[in-house]
């Protein structure tokens, strides 16, 4: 039987620090990078509005498109991740997501 999503509340705004969000803004993405899964909560870092997965310089922006930008400057097109809906709400991070068992 599929479970319902619904609003989980998954930290304190506070607890996000300058530098760990994009843009300025919450955003709620898969936690592990599709190229050799390397998680990005402890190898990824937050380069403007991207999220850059430092094992192999994959980028990920605010929608999840992935890129890797090569030495002469192009995009090149990688596997994209997946991006939750999220909201700030009576000072938690919230996201639109299926409940943990």
């Amino acid at each position: 039987m599929e479970r319902e999503r619904e609003w989980v509340e998954l930290v304190d705004a506070d607890a996000v620090a300058p530098g760990q969000v994009v843009d300025g803004e919450p955003c709620v993405m898969e936690a592990r990078c599709p190229h050799e899964w390397s998680h990005l909560g402890a190898e990824g870092v937050v380069d403007g509005d991207e999220i850059v997965c430092t094992a192999h310089f994959w980028r990920f922006d605010g929608d999840g498109c992935g890129t890797k930008l090569n030495v002469k400057g192009r995009r090149d097109p990688k596997a994209d991740i997946a991006v939750f809906e999220c909201r700030e709400n009576a000072g938690r991070i919230e996201a639109w997501i299926e409940p943990a068992p």
